[in-house]
């Protein structure tokens, strides 16, 4: 079972269809299951394996477990059913590794919602009643005869799955043509949930294929007594492969069309995992009109299209959801949809483009790339082949060299037709960047013993998918488990945020400026940098908490900084009082000068002259200055702007925006020198450390911590953050007057790191 090859480290292949967990990463040859302190070993009985080859289902797999699987492995062994697995598990006891009676195979069987193995010497005394539905033997009923002897062994079917399949059967005895109407009827009496152990959701979809069968008969490719006779649960493929049709995501206002219409009947609706109503039901309408949800185990019940109202209604409004849409003769159709998006590719620093295929890292003569490259040039789309560079060694994994983590990152943001990115190796950091963070699948090689596969991961995959080859359905499958495309931004607003560098921002903002400030574009930066935040608020996929807080996560520090330039352009475009009047700009050549307060308002100059470090004038000035100091003094003007914000409608949020901006463009990142300080930033958790006694009213608890965590400021930045403390924010916090002093202090004490 190809399957089971995605996570070898569960278990190990012990003869034709059986596999053997092993508790821990080792397993000793001859059956033998190390403990997890290796200090010894202990063998599976000889009959164990028996069992397994005797139980497994045709063309499926038998699995060797223990007793008390953990919560890891049942989950594992859910995703395989879901996956379309047909399995069977042969439990093996914890005490003597011998088979387990009847008595315990049914806790298990209970708690796990999946077929369990079980020994005809479990049930010598006879099938009890109650188990006679779910003790199916695997010797046909008639060479058993009607001596009532035991079989040879037995498969214990789920509770759920034995009492939908008999709810099924009543469609195979009523008279009632198929209709809206003897769905109602089937559906009146409601039935068992799909749920099995653990609340299992996935692991048995036989009521929804009862609801097709009652509206429109027999499915495409599953006719209702074929189904009858399975002993194997239904899963989503299964339903997917049932209807004959591959499910896709697609507006709700167009699956809504397509009822008005009268061209849909129903919709199969597949809700993504992130959704608040995991799991699948359908939509039908009946003859008034009336849209109704139905899932075969409960009554029809009337659609609310309000997500706030109704949990299932939000399945419709995930952009994650699939459906299937199904006609009024019960085949399913493709609607039409109105066209894909064009995309502008827009390529990153250190990439380069042949065809659609975008190559990231070095460039030369490597049998892998070459190899890669020939079998993607039959591939239709945009797609991005990495050569892999290691960078510094983590703990949390292989790690991608800076310059290429950085270009894939902003590749990616950029380019939202992206949907797959294949490397040369595997790499835990290019793993976590694309499908993460961006929500777009890998495609990665990895060996299991002396051969080559390639490894397929997206945001849709439960775990890691195995392909003997790249064309043999390894990219087909990586595009299909990728997020769908996000809206972009229009191309006015992309030409924005996709320059290298704040000069060439400034320089598109003097080109565009009258379409650039507007409400409209400051509304969809706003929209963007929401997204942004929302995308690093998702449940990770690697380890708890959330995307955000992953180790590889790589925020977008620019976003915010687009929206205060052209929202501070605006306010000073709509002050009536600032017409003909000086920019705000330093005024004095020396860090230790007071600064005069400012009394008008700021124009987005003052925040682009902090970002490009603009040069100042040395006559104005009275002396030359250089470029280092000429930035600090620009990071004094716009902190002393936001001690008046009443006067230059600048606030201290805004200029953390700017501030945590600086020198984070794509190109910008690129010319950095290797291990070079991180100056810029060090300023910014500076003036977020200020942000925050503005917000607690007090100095935050963490301040040392946080200080301690960054590259030592320079002695030019001492001397800049010493006056900037004495002279602004004792003033804007004078009750925090001791805390700044300490500080001041603190910062002092740190010795010259960057040597400027």
């Amino acid at each position: 079972m190809e399957v089971l090859a995605d996570c070898p480290e569960w278990f190990t292949l012990a003869g034709l269809g059986v596999f053997v967990y092993q508790n821990e990463p080792g397993r000793s040859p001859s059956s033998t299951v190390m403990d997890g302190s290796n200090a010894g070993s202990r063998v599976i009985d000889s009959r164990v394996y028996d069992l397994a080859r005797q139980t497994r289902p045709p063309g499926g797999v038998a699995l060797i477990i223990p007793e008390q699987p953990s919560k890891s492995l049942r989950a594992y062994l859910h995703d395989l059913v879901a996956a379309d697995g047909r399995l069977v598990v042969v439990p093996f006891s914890s005490k003597t590794s011998g088979l387990l009676d009847l008595a315990g195979a049914i806790r298990l069987q209970d708690r796990l919602g999946i077929a369990v193995g079980v020994p005809g010497s479990a049930v010598d005394g006879g099938v009890p009643t109650v188990l006679e539905a779910r003790l199916v033997p695997i010797e046909p009923t008639e060479k058993l005869g009607t001596t009532g002897r035991s079989a040879t062994a037995y498969r214990l079917l789920p509770e759920a799955l034995v009492a939908n399949r008999q709810k099924l059967g009543e469609l195979a005895t009523g008279t009632q043509p198929p209709s809206v109407a003897k769905l109602a009827s089937y559906s009146a009496a409601g039935g068992s949930s799909t749920a099995g152990g653990d609340g299992f959701i996935a692991g048995d979809l036989t009521p929804l294929a009862g609801v097709y069968y009652a509206t429109f008969g027999d499915l495409p490719q599953l006719p209702l007594a074929e189904l009858l006779v399975s002993t194997s649960p239904l899963s989503r493929m299964g339903l997917n492969a049932a209807l004959g049709w591959e499910p896709r995501p697609m507006p709700l206002a167009n699956v809504l069309r397509e009822f008005e219409s009268g061209r849909a009947s129903a919709a199969l609706v597949h809700a993504s995992s992130e959704s608040r109503t995991a799991g699948s039901l359908w939509m039908v309408i009946d003859g008034a009109g009336r849209l109704g949800w139905a899932n075969g185990t409960q009554p029809v019940a009337p659609v609310v299209l309000d997500g706030a109202v109704d949990d299932r209604a939000a399945s419709l409004e995930d952009p994650h959801s699939e459906f299937v849409l199904v006609g009024p003769t019960g085949l399913p159709y493709r609607p039409d949809l109105p066209p894909e998006p064009t995309w502008t590719t827009r390529l990153s620093a250190n990439a380069r483009r042949k065809g659609d295929t975008i190559l990231l890292g070095p460039v030369g003569p490597y049998a892998a790339t070459k190899e890669i490259m020939a079998q993607l040039d039959h591939h239709d789309g945009p797609i991005v082949l990495v050569n892999v560079r290691r960078g510094a060694p983590s703990k949390h994994g292989s790690t991608l060299d800076e310059l290429t983590a950085n270009s894939l990152h902003h590749l990616l943001a950029k380019n939202p037709a992206i949907k797959v990115v294949v490397a040369t190796e595997d790499n835990d950091q290019l793993k976590s960047i694309v499908v993460n963070q961006h929500g777009r699948s890998t495609v990665q090689p990895t060996m299991l013993g002396f051969e080559r596969f390639w490894a397929v991961e997206g945001p849709r995959s439960s775990y890691p998918e195995q392909y003997q080859s790249l064309t043999g359905g390894a990219l087909a499958r990586a595009v299909a488990l990728a997020d769908p495309p996000k809206a972009g931004p229009s191309e006015l607003v992309a030409g924005l945020i996709n320059q290298p560098t704040w000069k060439d921002v400034e320089s598109y903002l003097d080109q565009y400026s009258s379409e650039l400030f507007t409400r409209e574009v400051l509304r969809e930066l706003t929209y963007l940098a929401s997204v942004s935040a929302a995308n690093g608020e998702r449940p990770s996929r690697y380890g708890i908490g959330q995307v955000k807080d992953q180790p590889f996560f790589r925020p977008n520090l620019t976003l915010e900084a687009f929206q205060a330039v052209i929202e501070q352009g605006l306010r000073a475009k709509e002050d009536p009082e600032l017409g003909g009047r000086r920019p705000l700009e330093p005024q004095h050549a020396s860090l230790m000068d007071a600064i005069e307060p400012h009394t008008q308002t700021a124009d987005s100059s003052l925040f682009l002259g902090y970002l490009t470090s603009r040069p100042l004038d040395a006559a104005r000035l009275g002396q030359a200055v250089g470029d280092y100091v000429t930035g600090l003094l620009w990071l004094r003007e716009l902190l002393q702007a936001a001690k008046d914000p009443e006067k230059t409608k600048v606030s201290l949020a805004r200029v953390l925006a700017v501030v945590r901006a600086k020198g984070e463009l794509e190109g910008e990142r690129a010319a950095r020198r290797p291990g070079q300080p991180e100056i810029s930033r060090a300023n910014a958790a500076m003036v977020a450390l200020i942000a925050d006694f503005e917000r607690l009213g007090r100095a935050p608890a963490d301040w040392r911590e946080r200080l301690k965590a960054l590259d030592c400021l320079t002695g030019t930045d001492r001397v800049f953050w010493h006056f900037m403390i004495i002279n602004v924010f004792v003033a804007m916090f004078p009750e925090s007057k001791a805390e700044l002093m300490s500080i001041r202090e603190f910062m002092a004490a740190c010795h010259d790191k960057a040597g400027v």
